[in-house]
């Protein structure tokens, strides 16, 4: 008889980084519908428990996979130096690194429709750090002397909440490009005027 030698185990690490680019894969190449226990344990070569135990629903794996492939981008993006630019440039500036794949969004709208626990998580984190930008941001502003009063949440979220809108409502996407126009188009005509309004 011969003796088959096992594959070696994957590390924690090795794992996780299979699990989470099999769910990219699967939502960028077949769509969210895709994203199963089932699908994901297949193409990582895994076992669907090994999923069951860690994430509560598919949204949630992907949320983590999400997070996984953008830690770097999000931790440039929160610490951004807004010192030595106009505050219209710096509303630009934070718009133009949104970065989210158009079956990203369709996921989270179909989520957002179901009001699920893991969406209404995301959506907090979200504004959670959107509104520690726009503060920083705001900040400087007053540092500089281009506004002399604090501003609502609600104007506050208002510049992500229109991309947001936008990317939702873009089947095919948002390319960098049209993320820059639309950037500027909603700094220049909603979101300063909203600004200075508060006045």
């Amino acid at each position: 008889m011969v003796n088959k030698k096992r594959a070696p185990r994957k590390t924690n690490e090795a794992l996780n980084k299979a699990i989470f680019q099999a769910t990219i894969t699967l939502l960028n190449n077949e769509g969210y519908e895709a994203v199963t226990f089932s699908n994901v344990a297949r193409l990582a070569k895994t076992g669907r428990p090994v999923l069951y135990r860690r994430w509560h629903s598919p949204f949630d794996l992907l949320l983590d996979a999400h997070n996984y492939f953008s830690e770097d981008e999000v931790d440039d993006y929160t610490n951004i130096d807004f010192s030595g630019a106009t505050m219209r440039e710096n509303l630009i500036r934070i718009l133009s690194h949104f970065n989210a794949s158009p079956q990203f969004m369709r996921a989270f709208l179909f989520e957002l429709g179901q009001n699920t626990s893991a969406v209404q998580k995301f959506s907090n984190q979200m504004h959670r750090q959107n509104l520690y930008l726009m503060e920083r941001l705001l900040s400087q502003a007053q540092l500089d002397g281009e506004i002399k009063h604090t501003v609502t949440d609600d104007v506050k979220l208002l510049p992500f909440n229109l991309l947001q809108y936008q990317a939702m409502m873009t089947p095919n996407g948002m390319t960098p490009e049209s993320v820059q126009t639309f950037a500027e188009s909603v700094v220049d005509h909603i979101v300063v005027p909203a600004i200075l309004a508060q006045q």
